[in-house]
C-alpha cells in the first residue's frame, strides 16, 4: 500500500516511522530543505522537497496511486487545502490534521461531506480524552476501550502493597476476570511470562471486561486514589479540553497558566474551574499554588522541557499522579527515567489514528502504546486459518503476538490455552509495535 504523507515535523516524522514499520510504502512531502534532509536520513522513505498542497506536485507524484494521503503540517489550512486537492485529484483516503476547533471540526459534515476529506484529526482535543479517562479509572495511567467499549486495556503501577510483588505471576490470585498480557521495567517493555516476578515500580498492561477494569486495576495495583483534586499546568488546547472533561465529572480543577490574556480566557470559559496566573513552576510556586495537594498533577503547555520539569516538580511536592504531555520522540525516555507516572504523546495519538485506516477490514481497532507496544482488535473471517484452533495452538500463526482477550456474542472472555476460537470472534493482540500487523493473513482467511 502507498502512503502519502505531507509535513515533515515531529508529527509528520513519526506518522512516517509508523507507517513504514507496518509494512506500508511511505513517500514524504515538506517544503523545508532542512527537514527534508533530515527525513532522509531518519526514514525508510521516498522524501520530496516542495508543497504538498500544490495540484502541480501532487500531480507529479501520481497522488491518485496513494491509498491514503495524510496531511499532518502546522498549519491546518495547508492540510485541509492538501487533503482536498488530493481528493480531487482522486486519491484514496484522504486524512487532515486541524487543531483549531473553530476552523473545523473532527465531526463536522462540511468536512466529509462537501469537502470529500474522509476524516479530520484533532490531536489535542484526542490527547484530552485519553487524559481523561485514564484519571476517572483509580489506579491507571492509561486505558483504551475495544470491542465497542466493552473491553478495556489498562496500564496501571505497581506499588508496594501490590498482592503480586514478589510472586511468579503463575502463582497470582485471581478474584477478578483479568488477563496481564505486557510489564514494562526501567523503560523496557515486554510480553509477559508466567515465571515473571512483578516489583514496584513496575507497569502492567492488563485487559479485563469494561465492568470489571476498576476493581481488577485496584487489586493489582494495591493502592489507588480517586482523583477529586486536579491540577492542569498549561492552558492551552489540551489545558481546556482535558479541564472541560473534568467538570463535567465533578472534580476540581485548577489550571496554572503564564499568559494573563489566556488566563482571563480560560476563566470566562470555565466557571467551575480556578484559574491561576502563575509564571513559574519551581516546587515554591506550584506549593503556593496548591498543587501539592492535587490528586492528579498535568503538565500540558507547550514546550515539552517545560512539561516535564513542571511534572517532576510535581511529583516532588508530593501531588498523587503526575503526568505530562510529550510532542518529541527524544524526550519520551525522560519520562520513566525522572519517574514520572505516565505521558501522553499527541504526535502518537495522530499516528494510531491514521494506522486505522491502513489495514485490512478484519482490523476494527488500533492502539499504540508509549512503551512500543500495539494492540489490534481484530475480527476472524470464516476461512481464516484460526478457526478452530486452541489459543494454545496459534503460536506458529500468532509468534511474537499474545491474546489478551476474546470479545464474542456471549460477551469478553480471559483467555485459556483450551480456549477455542471461531469465526465472528475477536481477538485483542497485543505485542512490539510492527508484529501484530504481520499475522492479518491469518485472521482474514481466503474468502
Amino acid at each position: 500500500m502507498k502512503a502519502l504523507v505531507i509535513g515533515a515535523g515531529e508529527v509528520g516524522m513519526n506518522v512516517a516511522k509508523t507507517l513504514a514499520a507496518d509494512g506500508q510504502n511511505v513517500t514524504m512531502v515538506d517544503k523545508d530543505p532542512g527537514r527534508c534532509e533530515h527525513a532522509r536520513v531518519e526514514l525508510d522513505a521516498l522524501v520530496v522537497e516542495g508543497n504538498g498542497a500544490s495540484p502541480v506536485l501532487l500531480r507529479e507524484l501520481g497522488v491518485s496511486g496513494f491509498s491514503l494521503v495524510a496531511a499532518v503540517t502546522a498549519v491546518d489550512e495547508v492540510n485541509l487545502i492538501a487533503a482536498l486537492t488530493a481528493h480531487q485529484l482522486g486519491s484514496g483516503t484522504t486524512i487532515a490534521r486541524v487543531r483549531d476547533p473553530e476552523l473545523l471540526g473532527r465531526d463536522d459534515p462540511f468536512a466529509t461531506g462537501i469537502l470529500g476529506i474522509d476524516f479530520v484529526i484533532d490531536p489535542d482535543r484526542a490527547a484530552a480524552a485519553d487524559i481523561a479517562a485514564a484519571l476517572q479509572l483509580p489506579g491507571a495511567v492509561s486505558v483504551e476501550y475495544f470491542g465497542d467499549g466493552e473491553l478495556a486495556l489498562a496500564e496501571l503501577i505497581v506499588t508496594d502493597s501490590s498482592p503480586l510483588v514478589g510472586k511468579p505471576l503463575s502463582e497470582r490470585e485471581r478474584p477478578h476476570p483479568a488477563f496481564i498480557v505486557g510489564l514494562t521495567r526501567d523503560g523496557v517493555a515486554q510480553l509477559t511470562r508466567p515465571e515473571m516476578v512483578p516489583r514496584p515500580g513496575d507497569h502492567l498492561l492488563v485487559t479485563s471486561p469494561r465492568e470489571s477494569i476498576r476493581s481488577a486495576v485496584a487489586h493489582l495495583a494495591g493502592t489507588v486514589s480517586e482523583v477529586h483534586r486536579c491540577t492542569i499546568f498549561g492552558g492551552g488546547k489540551i489545558g481546556l479540553a482535558l479541564a472541560r472533561r473534568m467538570e463535567d465529572v465533578g472534580v476540581h480543577v485548577t489550571i496554572l497558566e503564564r499568559n494573563r490574556d489566556r488566563a482571563r480566557k480560560l476563566a470566562e470559559k470555565l466557571p467551575r474551574t480556578r484559574v491561576l496566573i502563575e509564571d513559574g513552576m519551581a516546587e515554591e510556586s506550584l506549593i503556593e499554588a496548591g498543587a501539592h495537594k492535587a490528586d492528579a498533577f498535568v503538565a500540558c503547555a507547550g514546550d515539552d522541557r517545560m512539561n516535564l520539569l513542571a511534572a517532576l516538580n510535581g511529583k516532588r511536592i508530593g501531588a498523587d499522579l503526575c503526568v505530562a504531555t510529550v510532542s518529541r520522540e527524544e524526550f519520551t525516555p525522560l519520562v520513566d527515567a525522572i519517574g514520572l507516572d505516565a505521558a501522553f504523546s499527541p504526535r502518537l495519538i495522530t499516528a494510531e489514528q491514521i494506522l486505522r485506516f491502513v489495514h485490512t477490514r478484519s482490523v476494527k481497532a488500533i492502539h499504540l502504546t508509549r512503551t512500543g507496544f500495539e494492540a489490534l482488535e481484530l475480527e476472524v473471517r470464516p476461512r481464516a486459518q484460526l478457526v478452530g484452533k486452541a489459543i494454545g495452538e496459534t503460536g506458529g500463526l500468532l509468534h511474537h503476538c499474545r491474546v489478551g482477550a476474546i470479545l464474542h456474542e456471549e460477551g469478553v472472555s480471559i483467555p485459556q490455552r483450551g480456549t477455542p476460537i471461531s469465526a465472528g470472534d475477536r481477538l485483542l493482540l497485543l505485542g512490539p509495535v510492527g508484529t501484530v500487523s504481520e499475522v492479518e493473513e491469518a485472521f482474514a482467511g481466503a474468502g
